[in-house]
């Protein structure tokens, strides 16, 4: 199967889980995102337990639905469990599932994930954050592709494709014990690393253009498009909270920002504040004035981190002038 195929089976499987809000699409053209393609398409149709390491916002949960959508069970939804949201007391039941009154309030059996994800496959996000004891039970079920509910005594069979993901260091956590060694060892018969955003910045383009148009369209506005100073300042951001912080972005100055195209001061002010701002400002011919204007007034504005006191003064113009061109 072809990445391209996998994307958009990808695309497809996501849509009863958090439609409409979801994009599984693993977006890029650098050598780095290629290569995480081409193995997604070597290890999809295996078997074989895959563990995805990385930063949060890589888009560990996006690789582990392709990885799905690429395999032979990719008919039936994937299931999928955030360890770290859970406390210990109910992680084994939200894996295992429980029997009528094993428990103070159980009225009634319930499926855990374990046996939800029968004949599919079964997300462990945030492995490393699970508790040692539980770790130790689900190791048991996965080697042995059975279990009890809590308060029963029918073993239950299951057959569930394993992929997990941690954003954790993983040798700080086999090192420390809170991941234990024979699980990382069970996990990791294929493991792939998905790399910060600051690692394949070529990238950032692409993503932008993608997220513009699915927020226009999410939102029901005319498309919008970053003006030629905010896409150099996005291009060349360190994004330390990954894919998903540029997605906030985006999404944040399509919502704001009033005009189709989006300039600079709809950025947050860490981006702004970010690259070092040109003393001189480059007016093409045929600018208007009013935008030539504008420019001006931005460029000071950024010089200034945001100041628009000092803007003002620099300018030769009031805080109440200033505002009124900056709202015109």
């Amino acid at each position: 199967m072809s990445v391209d195929t996998v994307t958009r089976q990808a695309v497809v499987s996501s849509v009863p889980h958090e439609a409409p809000a979801r994009q599984d699409v693993l977006i890029g053209k650098s050598p780095i995102i290629l290569d995480i393609l081409r193995r997604v398409d070597l290890v999809a149709k295996s078997e074989a337990p895959v563990l995805i390491t990385g930063e949060s916002g890589t888009g560990k949960d996006i690789l582990a639905h392709l990885i799905h959508a690429g395999s032979n069970r990719q008919n039936k939804d994937l299931v999928a469990i955030n360890c770290a949201a859970l406390p210990k007391d109910v992680i084994d039941n939200e894996l295992f599932g429980h029997e009528r009154e094993a428990f103070t309030g159980a009225a009634s059996r319930r499926e855990g994930c374990f046996e939800q994800a029968q004949a599919s496959t079964l997300f462990l996000d945030e492995i490393a954050e699970m508790h040692p004891q539980s770790q130790a039970k689900l190791l048991r079920a996965i080697e042995s592709k059975n279990f009890r509910r809590l308060g029963g005594r029918e073993v239950v069979t299951v057959d569930a494709r394993i992929i997990a993901a941690t954003n954790k260091k993983i040798e700080q956590s086999l090192k420390s014990g809170t991941f234990r060694e024979d699980l990382y060892y069970r996990l990791s018969v294929v493991e792939i690393d998905m790399p910060p955003l600051r690692d394949h910045l070529e990238d950032v383009t692409l993503l932008l253009n993608h997220f513009l148009k699915f927020f226009s369209k999410k939102y029901a506005v005319p498309e919008k498009k970053f003006d030629l100073d905010c896409l150099k300042r996005l291009s060349s951001f360190s994004w330390p909270g990954n894919v998903r912080e540029l997605r906030n972005v985006v999404e944040r100055a399509v919502l704001i920002c009033p005009d189709e195209e989006i300039c600079a001061k709809y950025l947050p002010r860490r981006i702004i504040s970010s690259m070092p701002v040109s003393e001189t400002v480059t007016i093409q011919v045929g600018t208007t004035l009013k935008s030539a204007e504008k420019e001006v007034i931005f460029q000071t504005l950024r010089m200034t981190g945001g100041n628009k006191a000092r803007a003002a003064k620099i300018l030769g113009i009031s805080r109440r002038a200033l505002y009124c061109k900056l709202d015109n």
